[in-house]
């Protein structure tokens, strides 16, 4: 199983202020380690810059956290908390994307995000790095099934908005979105599934002026993102 590691200053300030499980910092000076002994319970051990470099080749300026795992979450941690948007994701593949997401969602306020455990991208050091820490106050649910998830979303008065190329979708922004809402963007290669689009209330299209085919999903999602969260 491949080390969840987070690297750099800013990023292992976030890990460490998320409480996420840390079961190693590595830091390249004593100065630096004792600075961090004051932040997490965490062990600290001072390396040089050839070990962390043996560990990541991204740019760790000096520091690394080790993650025992990164949290996740069941479908009743929404049920329980109620949050006004809930992201859910149909199968996103690439890693980047996922984290690019991640990001967006943060910034914009949305703190529950939904993946499947199956043919997903998973949380890596890859997606906490393209993050840029948008993973922190974040929960990933993960669900064995989507359309069961959405149905019961769906029971506790969720309304589902999917983005969909479909006759009867909606331009993004002419929509009056309900609280609370689930947004659904789909799988980089087939959008989103025929039996997820089946449980949407309401479908919704980014209207494309130039000659490509479709928005890379990260984008969409952004755009998606930045509408349902003005309400």
């Amino acid at each position: 199983m491949e080390k969840l590691l987070v690297c750099g200053r800013n990023s292992v300030a976030d890990a460490i202020r998320a409480k996420l499980p840390i079961s190693q910092i590595y830091v390249n000076s004593d100065k630096f380690a004792q600075k961090i002994k004051t932040q997490t319970d965490a062990p600290v051990n001072i390396k040089d810059d050839a070990f962390l470099s043996q560990l990541t080749t991204d740019n760790h300026q000096g520091i690394i956290a080790i993650l025992k795992d990164f949290p996740i979450y069941e479908l009743n941690s929404i049920e329980s908390e109620k949050p006004n948007i809930v992201l859910v994701l149909d199968h996103i593949q690439d890693p980047h994307n996922l984290g690019a997401i991640m990001r967006t969602a943060n910034a914009f306020g949305i703190s529950h995000i939904v993946i499947t455990k199956d043919r997903s991208a998973s949380i890596t050091s890859s997606v906490l790095k393209v993050s840029s820490g948008g993973f922190v106050g974040l929960k990933i649910i993960k669900v064995n099934n989507l359309v069961a998830a959405l149905k019961r979303l769906k029971k506790a008065g969720y309304w589902v908005y999917s983005s969909a190329i479909d006759n009867q979708a909606i331009h993004f922004d002419k929509v009056e979105y309900n609280r609370p809402s689930v947004l659904i963007v789909g799988n980089e290669a087939n959008g989103i599934s025929q039996p997820v689009l089946n449980e949407s209330d309401v479908k919704i299209f980014i209207p494309q002026k130039g000659n490509v085919q479709s928005l890379n999903v990260s984008v969409a999602a952004g755009l998606l993102i930045n509408e349902i969260t003005k309400g």
